[in-house]
């Protein structure tokens, strides 16, 4: 089936739902042994039972927060909404701790009902009247009891539903797209028909997704990643995809690889996950597991998300090989939700472009190409491929907001149809943010995306965000460089969970690191042997001093809800003493 005239993604799940009824869309996996499948015609008709349900309540336009475990019912409501006019409002199941994050949520996109399964709203129930401490949690909560609810899986579409879904046009908003950014205050990105389909077409191009291929997928279906580029691009290219819990996936990394070596398909499959995902397989899976996989029909192996660092491929290929994985399926990608998701890709079936720049000299601003034998005096580099069709990128300098000079790192700026109309309800920030013009060639409207980067060849590298920038005397530091090197320095280390970050101090900025230990050391570890490990390691390879080190408690260190590290926030946590220390620290 064609997809590229329809005028959204609603009326392609209709029209499957009509033309290819008897053929299955999702294979959600509940558990190593236990799955449960839905067809296009049964989705279809699911999501007219909950739209016909949802018009008694709701108006064309109205916002509905979607409060969902992983599974089929998430995303059947998600179509019922479409179908019925409703702007879906994705985010995680409340529990005690994210009533903060979803009073925001609510309060912004002025919700007015959450939209869940009977034991979710039991469970919100069953916190009424407990105490909780903390008074912006006790605030959501108490927002959480007043909004109207609907538990979606007591509606029945046992029989075939009759209902005509609303006429949608390009312009039509599909759904709000809540993101956490550094500072933890979530921010609604408006995406409408014209904006997904036109990221949806550039990445069946970039990937593949045709239909002898399949996808596998388990990242959180609450975020752009895992809601677009794991459920909604599988269903638009019309190819089959296996999904399940991204706690399945964490619990037991095996299972990933397994359903991916387990799906024959001639064109391949295409699953892909942050660098994170790669390395905690590369640690967690076993020797002699390694042959009871055979990944040689992983076809795009897409990383992005946060950096792509070098010597997680390395890793992963070199333990992989034994599985049949090819190197050249590694895909790298950058995207972000403003940008509905994608913004760039590499070449499928070809090596990713690694390639080594002078760390002194990164420090300015400048980058220098160096040759691979430098190992002591490089950074590596991992290209996230060229733009897509149709999409322009512009390296800016944030503070003049003028193109940056070849080989200089700017702000990555971007334009195409894929970027989204706005932030909901935040004009102001809007057109700070989606409306900028480069002031030395009038080019213009481009998003302000905050990430900094290069280009080479058309070829775009990330190096990090603009706020999170470490100056110190002049020289520029970008703090997962940092972090990296940290977490290197001993085995007690948890990675990807620390931050590296500047404070003001009488003597100008310093630098203070903050990183977690690993939950089988939390109660053996001596932190002055690690501490003076990282301020040597971190002095070594910088030249600059670590004015203080926090170790402390496993899981503790504050992530959004997509996992991505929130530096801004560790610094308050850091700065408002409110960091849980494993135990005393030692100063540098």
């Amino acid at each position: 089936m064609e997809t590229k005239n329809f005028k959204s993604i609603a009326e392609i799940l209709y029209c499957r739902g009509e033309i290819e009824a008897n053929k299955v869309a999702i294979t959600f996996l509940q558990s190593k042994d236990k799955k449960e499948e839905i067809t296009y015609g049964e989705l279809s008709n699911r999501a007219k039972a909950i739209a016909k349900q949802l018009k008694q309540k709701l108006s064309f336009g109205d916002r509905a927060l979607l409060l969902y475990p992983p599974g089929l019912e998430y995303i059947s409501t998600f179509f019922g909404c479409l179908y019925a006019g409703v702007i879906p409002v994705p985010a995680y199941p409340p529990d005690s701790r994210n009533t903060e994050r979803l009073l925001m949520i609510i309060k912004d996109s002025e919700a007015k009902y959450a939209l869940s399964t009977s034991p979710v709203i039991e469970y919100v129930n069953s916190l009424v009247g407990k105490n909780i401490s903390n008074d912006n949690r006790k605030e959501g909560m108490d927002c959480l009891n007043n909004i109207g609810w609907i538990a979606t899986d007591l509606i029945d579409s046992s029989s075939t539903i009759v209902y005509d879904t609303n006429e949608l046009t390009p312009n039509d908003i599909v759904f709000l797209q809540y993101t956490s950014g550094s500072t933890g205050n979530p921010k609604g990105v408006i995406l409408n028909n014209e904006n997904l389909l036109d990221n949806l077409e550039v990445a069946r191009e970039s990937f593949g997704f045709y239909p002898d291929t399949y996808m596998v997928s388990w990242l959180p279906p609450y975020h752009d990643m895992g809601l677009i580029g794991g459920i909604l691009q599988p269903l638009y290219s019309g190819i089959g995809l296996t999904s399940m819990a991204p706690m399945t996936f964490l619990k037991n990394p095996f299972i990933w690889l397994e359903e991916i070596s387990k799906r024959k398909e001639k064109g391949g499959v295409i699953s892909g996950a942050p660098d994170f995902a790669y390395q905690l397989c590369t640690r967690k899976i076993t020797d002699d597991k390694l042959e009871l996989l055979d990944l040689s029909n992983w076809k795009v192996a897409f990383s992005g998300a946060e950096p792509v660092r070098e010597n997680t491929l390395i890793d992963f290929n070199e333990k992989f090989k034994a599985s049949n994985f090819k190197p050249e399926s590694f895909f790298p990608v950058y995207g972000l939700a403003e940008a509905t998701l994608l913004v760039s890709s590499g070449k499928t079936q070809v090596n990713p472009k690694i390639i080594s720049v002078d760390k002194e000299v990164l420090k300015d601003q400048i980058v220098k190409v160096l040759d691979k034998d430098n190992n002591d005096e490089s950074l590596s580099f991992v290209s996230c491929g060229t733009k897509e069709d149709g999409h322009e990128i512009r390296i800016v300098d944030p503070e003049t907001l003028t193109l940056s000079d070849d080989l200089t790192i700017g702000e990555i700026w971007i334009k195409s149809p894929s970027v989204a109309v706005g932030y909901w309800g935040k004009e102001d920030l809007t057109e700070e943010m989606f409306h900028a013009f480069v002031k030395d060639t009038g080019e213009g409207p481009f998003f302000r995306t905050g990430d900094l980067g290069f280009m080479i060849d058309e070829n775009l590298y990330i190096s990090g965000r603009h706020k999170d920038l470490i100056i110190i005397r002049g020289k520029n530091y970008y703090p997962q460089d940092i972090e990296h090197t940290v977490q290197k320095t001993h085995e007690s280390l948890r990675p990807g969970c620390g931050s590296a970050f500047a404070i003001e101090n009488e003597d100008g900025e310093a630098l203070i690191v903050v990183q977690e230990v690993k939950r089988e050391f939390r109660r053996k570890v001596d932190v002055d042997e690690v501490t003076n490990a990282i301020c040597m390691a971190v002095s070594k390879e910088y030249q600059v001093q670590v004015k203080d080190v926090v170790l402390i408690e496993p899981s503790s260190f504050p992530k959004t809800t997509s996992g991505k590290l929130q530096r801004l926030a560790s610094k308050d946590m850091y700065l408002k003493n409110n960091l849980q220390p494993v135990k005393a620290t030692l100063v540098c």
